[in-house]
């Protein structure tokens, strides 16, 4: 009698390996807890080919998305600083707070890539000089851009 049986990882939280892998395990142990517990299902021809298709069109989106993002890094790279003009108090203190809005727009208008405002880890600006803020791209990929604050010039 068979002994093993080859399942589909379903759960993501499971020490048996990532989702959508299949694995082969003791014919109870899938049986009396993992199928119920609807951790894994049980591996056929079909949903194996599903599972592989499905497989090879996330690597593909992968490769498409790295190659975008990569390009993304690259046209943020050039754009090394950014000035942005804010009204300035005594001690060269700014009104109100620069946020991750207003870099988006500036990054948008000067290179043309958007960023969306979560990507952007901006620390606590009050007074005017050159501040480093780190933009991710992606979960890996990353980079640093200057962000200048100017006065603006009061007539």
């Amino acid at each position: 009698m068979k002994k093993t049986i080859n399942i589909i990882i379903k759960d993501h939280n499971s020490s048996l390996g990532p989702i959508n892998s299949h694995k082969k395990v003791a014919l109870g142990y899938a049986f009396n807890y993992l199928i119920p517990k609807q951790i894994a299902e049980i591996a056929t021809k079909g949903k194996l080919k599903h599972i592989t298709m499905l497989n090879n069109i996330q690597s593909e989106k992968r490769k498409t998305s790295l190659a975008k993002n990569l390009l993304k890094k690259e046209y943020l790279d050039k754009r090394k600083k950014i000035n942005i003009r804010k009204k300035i108090g005594q001690n060269q203190q700014i009104f109100g707070k620069i946020n991750e809005n207003e870099i988006t727009q500036n990054i948008l208008q000067n290179t043309g890539q958007f960023i969306n405002k979560k990507q952007i880890h901006l620390p606590n600006i009050k007074t005017i000089g050159i501040y480093n803020i780190k933009i991710d791209i992606d979960d890996t990929l990353y980079t640093f851009i200057q962000v200048q604050i100017i006065p603006n010039n009061i007539e």
